[in-house]
C-alpha cells in the first residue's frame, strides 16, 4: 500500500520498523520540502474540529499536502487533537476554549476520589467528536495521509487536569493510596482507548503515528508526565514509573516527551525503563540557542536514542558519522525535493562507513 502524497509510503514504513528493532542503516531523517511549482499551503490550525465543523478543515488539510513532497521518514499526517487535554475529556472532564485560539483547557472535576469512577465514557461528547472527525477524514483521505489520534497524555498529568495541580499535590501526600487507585484508573482507560483509536483509525491497515511525525506499523506511544518537575524523583519512581510501565506495554514503540529543565531530574529514570526507545526534548521557556548537548550525550550514554531538528547540513552528516546515531531520529529542511534525496541518501553512505 502507498500514500498518495508519500509514493514511498510502504518502504518509509519499513525503515521506520528497522529503526525502532535496531536495524536501521542510517538515522531516521525527516525533510518536508515545498513542491516545485506549488504555492505553499498552510495544515488546518491547532483544535480545528473542535465547534464539530470538519470539512473546512479538511479541504486545507488537503491542499497543504497536496503542496509538499516528504523525504526520508517524513510522513503526511494530521493531528486530530482537541488540546492536550482531550484525554481526560474522554474520562469526563469538560474542555474550555477560552483561553486563546491555540490551546484548551481541562475543567478540573473531581472533588472526592471516592465518589469518582475513572473510567473511559464513550458516550461523552468529546469521544463522539473524535469518532466523527475521524470518520470524516477517513472518507476523504484514506489512501491518501495519515491521522495522529489524540495525544493519551495520561498518569499525573491527566489526574492534574481533573482534580487541579495543588489538589493533586497535596493528595499525594495525604492520601497517596486513592491517588494510586486512580491511577489504576487511568491505566486501564489508557488500554481501551488506545484499542478504541486502533479500530477508528485502522492501525491494522495503516500503523500509526504520534503527534511529532514518528511513525509504526504497530501501536505507538507517547507518554509525558509534566508534573514530573513538581515531585522528587522517589515519588516518579513511586507514582509514575509504574503507569509508564504499563502505558508502554500497550503500545509497540514509546518515545517519552521530556519538557523543561524541571524534568531532567528524571532522566536517568526514565532511560532505565527497557521498553523506552526515544528522549524527545523540549527546553521549555529556555534559551532555545542554549546548547544541550551535555543532555543528549547523557541521553545516549544511557543507551536512549533522541530526537533533534538540526539547521545546519554539515552539522547532520557529521552527526551521521557517529555510531550513536543509529538510534537518532533527526529532522531538518531542504530548498528543493532533489537536494533532500541527495542529502538522505549521502547520510545513508557515511553511516554505512562509519557504523561498521
Amino acid at each position: 500500500m502507498e500514500l498518495e502524497f508519500k509514493n514511498d509510503f510502504r518502504q518509509a514504513g519499513k525503515r521506520w520498523d528497522a529503526f525502532w528493532r535496531g536495524e536501521n542503516t542510517r538515522p531516521m531523517i525527516r525533510i518536508v520540502v515545498p513542491k516545485k511549482g506549488a504555492a505553499p499551503g498552510a495544515p488546518p490550525p491547532y483544535l480545528a474540529g473542535h465547534d464539530g465543523v470538519y470539512e473546512p478543515a479538511i479541504d486545507q488539510l488537503l491542499e497543504w499536502a497536496a503542496s509538499y513532497d516528504f523525504v526520508g521518514e517524513a510522513m503526511p499526517y494530521y493531528i486530530l487533537e482537541f488540546g492536550p487535554d482531550t484525554f481526560s475529556a474522554y474520562l469526563g472532564a469538560d474542555l474550555d476554549f477560552g483561553h486563546g485560539p491555540h490551546t484548551s483547557w481541562c475543567v478540573p472535576f473531581i472533588k472526592d476520589w471516592d465518589e469518582t469512577e475513572i473510567k473511559f465514557r464513550r458516550g461523552c461528547v468529546w469521544w463522539q467528536r473524535t469518532v466523527e472527525f475521524a470518520k470524516a477524514i477517513r472518507a476523504r483521505c484514506d489512501g491518501k495521509l495519515l491521522i495522529a489520534p489524540p495525544t493519551l497524555v495520561a498518569n499525573l498529568d491527566s489526574l492534574a487536569a481533573m482534580r487541579g495541580i495543588e489538589n493533586l499535590l497535596a493528595d499525594m501526600v495525604d492520601c497517596p493510596e486513592k491517588v494510586k487507585r486512580a491511577l489504576d484508573g487511568v491505566c486501564r482507560a489508557h488500554s481501551e482507548i488506545l484499542q478504541a483509536y486502533s479500530e477508528l483509525f485502522a492501525f491494522d491497515a495503516y500503523g500509526s503515528v504520534n503527534v511529532e511525525g514518528f511513525y509504526t506499523s504497530g501501536r505507538h506511544s507517547r507518554p509525558q508526565c509534566d508534573m514530573s518537575c513538581m515531585i522528587s524523583v522517589e515519588m516518579f519512581k513511586e507514582f509514575v514509573v509504574p503507569a509508564l510501565e504499563r502505558e508502554a506495554a500497550d503500545s509497540d514503540t514509546m518515545v517519552y516527551h521530556l519538557d523543561g529543565p524541571g524534568a531532567i531530574k528524571h532522566l536517568e529514570t526514565l532511560c532505565a525503563m527497557e521498553r523506552l526507545d526515544l528522549i524527545s526534548w523540549v527546553p521549555g521557556s529556555q534559551d532555545p540557542n542554549e546548547d544541550w548537548k551535555w543532555l543528549y550525550d547523557k541521553i545516549v550514554g544511557y543507551g536512549k536514542g533522541y530526537t533533534k531538528y538540526i539547521e545546519d547540513h554539515g552539522e547532520l552528516l557529521r552527526m551521521c558519522e557517529r555510531p550513536e546515531s543509529r538510534k537518532l531520529c533527526l529532522g531538518t529542511w531542504s530548498s528543493s525535493k532533489m537536494e533532500a534525496e541527495d542529502l538522505v541518501a549521502e547520510a545513508e553512505k557515511r553511516a554505512q562507513a562509519s557504523w561498521v
